[in-house]
């Protein structure tokens, strides 16, 4: 579709008319509700309407009003207002955050049923032999059950259980356990029913180990609404969105020790039902009784057990979220004819693990018909690649830039491309709780990021009606109860507020924002990704406790910094969706140059078995650094492996060009160059490319190509300059057409032969948030910094600068302005030249520049 209209002469400079016939909307931001009354919410709807959005997404933040008459009442006036303006709603699927309350009505005993179930371990190490010896009962509370009690001997040196469990659970007698051990040093282990009341907020929650409870969920809420608003369904009101459910076995609180759980003694509790003994029995190929003697492995290290137990139970807990909980839900959105969005909680590898996670990623988003991620709290600094970075006030809690930066969009659209229900449709929560510093510049580059790992929808974070104190009039603070903050979030971490009742002087920049992604996602929302290879997404390694494994985001970033794009291929889908031809491996509309493996010890047998089968047929197989040695089942015979290449990390590049040519190459090496290869339905080409970094880079192609140059943010189409290179500004993104011309189109501003710095004075004017007019603030100033010269450092308003400067040779095509900040707009000579986002603003004037006196206007 994209290139079909690029052809055509009337529409070479301007590619709107063309765009605003799509139908979808790609940015549908949160609205947030607190209590406003509906001419308030009138309003701010028709501010989204306003900034590009057809869409936004409605979240309840407080009050008790969900699920009442009020709120139905609420629902549809939106729903009206809706028709009017040709938008579209979505609801969050709870009264409030996190997903999973089923409207608070866990709290009730007679849905106690509903509630989750977890198993605790405490353990005592003990020396014997031992005699009529005793150790006393580790402390609970008074609704927990020891289940059972084993002692393993134990090897300390190596820190490992071994040898057969001896079953000490009859041995309870008066709140001791009476033992009697042989010689060595043994370690005793009780799994205990937990206390429902550890897991904090997520003990009156749903349980996704309960098909039972997890349609809780939907009869309180998405039976509800539909009994009440059906006649919307399929229409004004396109569907559901899930924020953060999780498996919740951790405090509930948010912080590294509640949600970075991992497979060891010190993950507290696992998820359980009361079938689960059977289930894991039969999973596992063993008794009941053998199963509970067992289960220490699930927490501790136990010789030629946990590797098996861990994979076992992981993939039982993660299918049961899959069909409990996503497809459930996803299956009764389908029946009602709306779709089925949201996000889980990814951070710090949550991706693959419980707690606050969702234990599998690709797993427990597969009902959704949109993949789903979220990029909030400053887990993404532009600039910041690799490595790991902190945000202000929380030094404690460092954020892998390799995760945030590489793996995450990566899982993301990953998910979007092997899964076919979901056509390609990848969302990304954006903005949340950044602060007031997350400005035009924060913003468009972490929409880039995202556009170019092929992530194509968002949910800004968000259009909040409760207005900050300090523009608040005392009829608004009454409206919103004197609060001057949603609910939930305190004001230090205040998200973004992208109208605030008219008082942000960025909203016109946000606009252009919106308006830039929906551009850039309409071109590849409908398109194939290129990859260049598949990465095996290696929850399991993580599961089993493997003895060394590689981080996959460090192979993320080196893949991507190495000019080689990639998708993430779970187990699920290589084997049981995935095919081999002319060596390319297949998976829906993708195929992939070869598969590769982040070093690990440990592999499941099923994969071993596919890679085997895999190998048979000729696709390029890389295991980095080394080749596994096992599986959970035994030792794994080294001669199976013959023809899997083993290629090193750090020369990871050099090793893999040696035999994969990557779909696109540039003439050398650029490390912050993101691209993103993509192609329509007729096998014509295009591609993303995005600099990360923040300084220029200048490029070009390895091959002689031919191609057209579209500019998203000024939604203009170039020609490739005469010399072939082009210059990419940081945090800027282009789009490339391959192998279309177009006559008579401008060159791209690429190579900037030199440049003249003007020194000017100007008049400086200010205009107060809020208000029409500006007031000259400095007469025939220098450029001075206005948080220090006049006291500016909380001013919030618009700035303008206005000169003029004598211009002898006119054969100029660019004004460009330094540091200029966030946002920038230039009025030359009276003729508007744009707006531009910092870190330096460049603006194409060829057409409003003059011989003689020219006048300048800058707006920032």
């Amino acid at each position: 579709r994209i290139f079909k209209f690029l052809l055509k002469e009337e529409r070479k400079n301007n590619l709107q008319n063309s765009l605003n016939n799509d139908t979808d909307s790609y940015v549908l931001p949160f609205l947030w509700y607190a209590g406003e009354k509906i001419e308030r919410v009138k309003e701010e709807i028709k501010a989204i309407h306003a900034s590009g959005s057809k869409e936004f997404v409605l979240e309840n933040r407080g009050g008790n009003w969900f699920n009442t008459p009020f709120w139905y009442d609420l629902l549809e006036n939106i729903f009206q207002t809706c028709e009017e303006l040709n938008m579209k709603v979505w609801i969050l699927d709870d009264s409030h955050v996190n997903t999973g309350s089923a409207n608070d009505t866990l709290h009730l005993e007679e849905n106690a049923k509903y509630r989750p179930k977890n198993l605790r371990i405490d353990a005592i190490d003990v020396v014997g032999p031992i005699t009529s010896g005793a150790v006393a009962l580790p402390i609970k509370s008074d609704v927990e059950k020891i289940i059972q009690v084993v002692a393993y001997h134990f090897d300390a040196q190596n820190d490992i259980a071994i040898g057969k469990g001896l079953n000490l659970t009859n041995n309870i007698k008066d709140q001791l356990l009476l033992i009697d051990l042989p010689e060595g040093i043994y370690r005793i282990y009780f799994i205990i029913n937990s206390d429902i009341e550890k897991n904090g907020i997520f003990s009156k929650y749903i349980t996704m180990m309960s098909k039972e409870s997890c349609r809780h969920l939907i009869d309180e809420v998405h039976e509800k609404l539909y009994a009440k608003c059906q006649q919307y369904f399929g229409n004004t009101f396109k569907g559901f969105f899930s924020d953060e459910p999780a498996f919740g076995n951790c405090d509930g609180q948010y912080t590294p020790e509640s949600f970075n759980q991992r497979t060891g003694l010190f993950n507290k509790m696992h998820p359980w039902w009361d079938d689960f003994t059977t289930r894991l029995a039969k999973e596992y190929k063993t008794t009941e009784e053998e199963i509970l003697l067992l289960l220490p492995a699930l927490w501790d290290n136990i010789q030629g057990v946990s590797a098996k137990l861990r994979l076992t139970y992981m993939d039982m807990v993660t299918k049961l979220w899959e069909e409990n909980f996503s497809c459930q839900i996803g299956k009764w959105c389908n029946d009602h004819n709306v779709l089925y969005i949201g996000h889980n909680l990814e951070d710090y590898d949550a991706h693959m693990r419980t707690g606050w996670g969702c234990g599998h990623y690709f797993r427990s988003m597969k009902g959704q018909h949109m993949a789903g991620m979220d990029l909030v709290f400053e887990q993404y600094i532009p600039g910041f690649n690799t490595g790991n970075h902190i945000r202000r006030g929380v030094t404690t809690r460092k954020y892998d830039s390799d995760f945030y930066a590489s793996t995450l969009p990566k899982l993301c659209a990953s998910l979007a491309h092997i899964n076919k229900h979901m056509e390609n449709r990848a969302l990304s929560e954006v903005f949340g709780a950044t602060g007031w510093t997350t400005g035009a510049i924060n913003m468009k580059a972490m929409f880039n990021l995202c556009l170019s790992s092929g992530v194509n929808y968002f949910v800004p974070h968000a259009f909040s009606m409760v207005t900050p104190e300090v523009f608040a009039k005392d009829e608004i603070k009454e409206s919103n109860e004197n609060s001057n903050t949603p609910p939930g979030f305190v004001l230090s971490y205040y998200p973004p507020n992208f109208y605030a009742l008219g008082f942000n002087p960025q909203f016109k920049a946000f606009t252009h924002i919106i308006k830039y992604v929906h551009r850039v996602s309409q071109m590849t929302k409908d398109t194939v990704h290129v990859a260049d290879v598949a990465l095996f997404y290696n929850a399991e390694a993580e599961w089993m406790n493997s003895a060394y494994f590689q981080n996959m985001d460090k192979v993320s970033t080196k893949l991507l910094s190495s000019n080689f794009d990639f998708d993430f291929i779970p187990s699920d889908t290589l084997i049981n969706e995935s095919n081999v031809i002319d060596n390319k491996l297949i998976v829906n509309k993708e195929n992939y140059k070869a598969l590769i493996f982040a070093e690990t010890e440990i592999i499941p047998q099923q994969i071993l078995t596919k890679i085997l089968e895999l190998k048979a047929k000729n696709l390029p197989i890389y295991f980095i650094n080394s080749l596994p040695v096992k599986t959970e089942e035994a030792p794994i015979n080294i001669t199976l492996l013959n023809g899997i290449k083993v290629i090193q990390f750090n020369s990871l590049q050099e090793e893999l060009n040696k035999e994969i040519t990557p779909s696109l190459t540039f003439n050398q090496d650029y490390p912050n160059l993101r691209r993103y290869l993509f192609k329509d339905n007729e096998n014509n080409y295009g591609c993303i490319i995005y600099n990360t970094n923040y300084t220029d880079c200048k490029f070009a192609f390895n091959k002689n190509q031919t191609y057209t140059i579209y500019d998203p943010w000024n939604n203009q189409i170039y020609s490739p300059s005469k010399e072939g290179n082009i210059t990419i500004q940081p945090y800027q993104l282009l789009i490339i057409i391959f192998d279309k011309i177009i006559d008579n189109l401008p060159p791209i501003l690429s190579n900037i032969q030199t440049m003249e710095e003007y020194d000017l004075n100007y008049d400086i004017s200010i205009c107060d948030a809020g208000k029409k007019e500006f007031k000259l603030l400095r007469s025939n100033s220098k450029a001075v910094n206005l948080n220090i010269e006049n006291n500016l450092t909380f001013y919030c308003g618009t700035i303008k600068y206005e000169s003029s400067f004598d211009l002898i040779d006119t054969n100029v095509n660019v004004l460009e302005i330094p540091q200029a900040g966030d946002v920038a707009e230039l009025y030359l000579n009276g003729q508007y030249c744009g707006i531009e986002t910092g870190i330096t603003c460049r603006f194409d004037i060829s057409k409003a520049i003059q011989k003689g006196k020219n006048t300048l206007t800058i707006i920032t």
